[in-house]
């Protein structure tokens, strides 16, 4: 299984869950017409649950050998290709506290197509956690799909979480875990995009990536008026083993704290902390343009970072012709994130797909992380269906095998950023041709910061830098659509292979916007 295959099958899995939610959608095959969440919990099996205690049970799987898991499907659920795994959708009436009048409910995803490893599930309520047993009695299979036997071993592959995150009343799925450690949210209004994950190993390595599963959820049922929801994952791999702490409350932004606690099974030296995947096929700052009535298509336009020392860096995403590796050296970062700057509706023109209503999300570090680097990875990709955008801390320190490693985070999924800064910010960036065709026209738009007064007062000047080759033809005029500073200029590349670039919006000699920095190759 590789990243890309986890990226499709995730927004397969979207598609699947709105379909499900629709009233009147196909009936089952299965002769079992309804069941109730409660009726396949068994009595008796429930234990005392702690954190300390599944903490132990993570460093015992770290000292122990890697296991690979294995998938017992039914010969009706084998081999399924990608139409047959939606047919297969969780049962309404078996919805986990539907009938409680709670804040929250929660569905499961069958096993099969290309998600083959079992999770466990287990429901926390008064300090006990009680094994939720899978059934096929709790999903609809529909046509084409034949029902398997009643004692079917299939298992479920990971969760859903629902509540009226845009109308009260109306249960709306908006956190998603499925497929190794990926899991999505959105917020009011939005739709689901970029995904973030527990860890990343070895990503963009040689040697290959390491794709660590969650094993094991542990969800605490929420009491009357609870906004928000506690749930524990165990996360276990060939490298490593962990336990995540989510807490995690929707909204108009949705925002989750991560708690982590790695168990490495030997040293690891390139470990990505928070990361984040998202989709970048082609948009206004990309070199090439494809033959497509859509202007834009992205799930993220940018990667936006808050540095340690108080700098922001503004980095637009680009499709490259071959994979781009690009690191952000830092010290105790304040925050970082793949954000959605583009809006409107009239830069994609996609009625279906909303790519202007896909979340954004920082990554809010909670305590020092130390020394280290944002790395951004991007991937060449030939369709949208592809994640090839990778961002993540790496830590300076490699992660040794001794005693665990903790890291505490927050997570923001919204609109925007929690934190913005009040110097002028990018809002477009667009590349050209210049005469010959190795030579580029870059346009950077600016506008002003919240509290950035005089921002639009003239007189401007840019501060533009290349690694390499030439920079030429530098003007700023103001954009009356905008209402902010428009920067051009030309970049004349000779020979050079690739370079990093640079623009500083100035007043009066002052620096008066974020940094923008663009990555160019040929």
């Amino acid at each position: 299984m590789n990243r890309r295959n986890f990226i499709k099958l995730a927004s397969l899995c979207s598609v699947a869950s709105l379909l499900a939610g629709q009233k009147g959608y196909a009936q089952s095959n299965n002769p079992a017409r309804s069941v109730s969440a409660a009726s396949v919990i068994p009595e008796g099996e429930s234990k005392a649950f702690s954190e300390q205690w599944l903490f132990t049970k993570a460093q015992n799987l770290a000292h122990a050998a890697y296991k690979k898991p294995k998938l017992d499907l039914p010969e009706q659920l084998e081999k399924l290709n990608s139409q047959q795994y939606q047919a297969i959708r969780y049962k309404q009436d078996a919805t986990i506290w539907k009938n409680d009048n709670l804040g929250f409910q929660m569905q499961c995803f069958h096993t099969g197509f290309q998600y083959e490893v079992p999770v466990d599930m287990y429901l926390i309520d008064g300090g006990k956690a009680q094994p939720f047993k899978y059934s096929p009695s709790l999903f609809e299979f529909s046509a084409p799909v034949t029902a398997p036997p009643a004692d079917s071993k299939g298992g479920f592959s990971g969760l859903r979480l629902l509540a009226p995150v845009n109308h009260p009343g109306s249960w709306e799925e908006f956190l998603i875990f499925q497929g190794a450690s990926y899991f999505k949210a959105l917020a009011t209004s939005q739709t689901f995009g970029i995904s973030a994950r527990g860890v990343c190993i070895n990503t963009a390595q040689r040697g290959g990536e390491e794709f660590p599963v969650f094993r094991s959820f542990w969800v605490q049922k929420p009491a009357p008026g609870d906004r928000q929801l506690l749930m524990y994952g165990l996360l276990d791999g060939p490298s490593l083993t962990g336990v995540y702490k989510f807490r995690v409350e929707p909204g108009r932004s949705t925002v989750m704290d991560v708690e982590c606690t790695l168990f490495p099974r030997k040293t690891l030296s390139h470990v990505g902390i928070g990361p984040l995947t998202s989709m970048y096929y082609y948009g206004a700052a990309d070199p090439t343009r494809l033959d497509d009535y859509r202007p834009n298509v992205h799930n993220s336009d940018g990667l936006l970072v808050w540095t340690g020392g108080g700098e922001w860096l503004w980095r637009p995403l680009v499709n490259p012709e071959r994979l781009q590796y690009s690191v952000f050296v830092d010290r105790d970062p304040k925050g970082f994130g793949l954000m959605q700057r583009e809006r409107s509706f009239y830069a994609y023109q996609d009625i279906g797909a909303r790519f202007g209503n896909r979340p954004s999300v920082w990554v809010e570090p909670l305590g020092n992380w130390g020394e280290g680097a944002i790395d951004l990875v991007e991937l060449p990709t030939r369709s949208e269906i592809y994640d090839n955008v990778v961002a993540f801390w790496r830590p300076k320190k490699p992660l040794e095998k001794t005693g665990g490693h903790y890291y505490h985070y927050r997570l923001h999924w919204g609109w925007e950023p929690p934190v913005r800064s009040t110097e002028a910010h990018v809002v477009g960036t667009h590349v050209g041709s210049q005469g010959k065709p190795e030579n580029r026209r870059f346009v950077v738009d600016f506008v002003s910061g919240s509290s950035c007064n005089g921002c639009n007062v003239p007189p401007f000047s840019a501060d533009v830098r290349a690694g390499e080759g030439e920079i030429k033809n530098i003007t700023v005029q103001p954009n009356p659509v905008t209402g902010g500073q428009r920067v051009m200029f030309d970049y004349l590349p000779g020979r050079t292979q690739v370079t990093d670039l640079r623009c500083i919006l100035k007043q009066n000699g002052q620096i008066i916007s974020e940094t923008w920095v663009y990555r160019w190759s040929v």
